[in-house]
């Protein structure tokens, strides 16, 4: 009756303490041996302190593109654009110009493309200076882009400016990861002008009872000048010629060659960035209507002219090909806010995260002959409001990492594992993000060997050499002849928490997978209690809840 006891007053501790959490289960609680009397449980708090720091570059490859400009009196300037390929639908193909009749080899009506000169179309001929050599290839009507957006945060009549130009270098991942300081400059030619476009996040042009539509979705559209068009359309046709003359296929690699991506950039206009979830170009072309049968072209209504339509071969951004977005936060403000030592701060996106320096040793000497059951780490917030109705709001979805993994989680594509990295979500009833049990992450820590192999180092009077980030950002260098400068230095022990977006598969609420976790890049913020005043000052300090179990020993 007595063991009993112990195992539910564990139990108790678990649930009072942390609640329902799925990763509490298979902790150990029900492995204790029947014969054994002498179980205890208890729960014991550590400090944990915690501070501001730059999040530096940030990995950007994402799905999604930012686009604008916002002003916050308290953060400054963030301004986005970004950089895009466009992917090439496999095995694309234009359809044949028209002779005498529409119908192939095969005896189908695909041959239809005009190739009589017209007001609205250029002709396209096979060599670069399309001069008119030979017999036309084709024609491009024109050429014209989407960029769709199903949200946007900021001032949604705000009147701004964007212009696209066409990339002069591919984007290739096997150069390097895309980080938010990627120079654009590098990538793109200012005479290489697409296009611009005036535009507002809510077009008032559209009728509200068709924005009001579930299928609506609004986009920004550019159509090409006439020269632009005909000169990336007409090179675009002439790879895709010359790849079925050669019984190639006119795949990405061919189609980037001749088009290599997009720059997209705000000009003018502060209070709205647009989230661009898929870039669409079209190549727009002029066709003949035709019989079905016998490939001849067909006429008017009532007319002896010509039955035309124009059509198009569709090209749009994807996960498969590489969006990188430029992002700038206002340094000054930013640091103002790093160097507050009485809170912490979670500025998104490119901004400032909240670092915490976890006890792990400490819990390890104190409770070293314990078995742990559950860990918890909670960050509360402070209460926040803006003046600004456009003002940023709590951060949705956080993720505790262990620090040395930072980079390599996003460049890798990795998902949360619940050992090295935590998920979860802002409560604004408690106004706080709790991990309910990081167990994993504390012995991920005691078992990788680091501490060890510092430790020896040091009794053989050896010194470790440590870079480490200060707190504007700035490599420094240190050298370290103790463990606790060591551990004051390095990653070991240090963990972040970062915002992040999640994708889901499509399968039920129910029975959804997580299959992706890329940095937020969206306008947030939070303010979180702590800070670095709590290295000496106790009341700034958070806690580390433990349930452990004593067997006696």
């Amino acid at each position: 009756m007595i063991m009993k006891a112990k195992y539910a007053l564990i139990t108790l501790l678990a649930i009072t303490f942390w609640g329902c959490d799925d990763s509490t289960a298979g902790l150990g609680l029900g492995m204790f041996p029947e014969s054994d009397q002498n179980i205890s449980g208890r729960l014991t708090a550590f400090d944990v302190t915690t501070n501001s720091v730059p999040t530096g570059q940030i990995y950007a490859k994402t799905n999604i593109g930012y686009v604008g400009k916002f002003t916050d009196d308290y953060f400054g300037a963030y301004q986005a654009g970004f950089l895009a390929s466009i992917n090439c639908p496999e095995k694309l193909t234009f359809p044949g110009v028209y002779k005498n009749n529409a119908l192939n080899d095969k005896g189908e009506p695909y041959n239809y493309m005009v190739i009589e000169p017209s007001d609205d179309i250029q002709l396209i001929y096979d060599n670069d200076k399309n001069e008119p050599i030979g017999e036309p290839i084709g024609n491009i009507h024109t050429v014209e882009l989407y960029l769709w957006y199903n949200s946007y945060f900021g001032d949604s009549l705000t009147a701004c400016r964007l212009s696209v130009y066409e990339l002069n270098k591919k984007l290739e991942l096997k150069d390097k990861p895309y980080y938010t300081d990627i120079d654009p400059n590098n990538y793109y030619d200012k005479a290489d002008l697409l296009g611009s476009k005036a535009y507002s996040a809510v077009d008032l042009s559209v009728k509200d009872s068709i924005r009001n539509l579930d299928s609506y979705t609004p986009y920004v559209y550019l159509n090409f000048d006439k020269d632009i068009s005909y000169k990336v359309g007409g090179e675009i046709l002439r790879a895709s010629r010359q790849a079925d003359k050669a019984g190639a296929i006119f795949d990405y690699n061919k189609f980037s060659d001749v088009f290599k991506g997009v720059y997209i950039k705000s000009d003018y206009g502060d209070g709205t960035i647009l989230y661009v979830f898929q870039v669409e170009m079209n190549v727009v072309y002029k066709c003949y209507a035709v019989d079905e049968t016998t490939g001849i072209k067909l006429k008017k209504s009532g007319s002896t002219a010509d039955s035309t339509y124009y059509y198009k071969r569709s090209f749009i951004s994807t996960r498969e090909v590489i969006q990188a977005n430029q992002l700038s936060n206002d340094p000054v403000k930013i640091q103002e806010l790093i160097d507050q030592d009485n809170n912490t701060y979670i500025k998104s996106p490119a901004g400032i995260f909240t670092q915490a320096t976890l006890p792990i040793n400490e819990i390890n000497e104190k409770l070293q002959l314990d078995t742990l059951n559950a860990v918890k780490l909670t960050f509360s917030n402070y209460n926040q409001s803006s003046e600004n109705k456009f003002g940023m709001t709590y951060p949705s979805t956080v993720m505790l990492i262990r620090k040395k993994y930072k980079d390599s989680f996003f460049e890798k594509n990795q998902l949360t594992d619940n050992k090295s990295s935590y998920l979860t979500t802002h409560s604004s009833t408690s106004n706080q993000y709790v991990f309910n049990n990081i167990t994993n992450l504390i012995n991920d820590c005691l078992d990788d060997g680091e501490r060890e192999e510092a430790e020896k180092k040091f009794k053989n009077h050896e010194t470790i050499t440590l870079n480490f980030t200060n707190s504007k950002g700035e490599t420094e260098t240190v050298t370290v002849d103790n463990i606790t400068d060591w551990e004051k230095y390095s990653d070991w022990n240090k963990v972040l928490l970062i915002p992040v977006l999640i994708t889901y598969d499509d399968a039920t609420s129910q029975n959804r997978q997580i299959i992706s976790v890329q940095h937020d890049l969206k306008p947030s913020y939070v303010r979180l209690k702590g800070g670095s005043k709590g290295i000496d000052d106790p009341n700034y300090r958070i806690k580390l809840e433990v349930v452990s179990t004593n067997f006696g020993n």
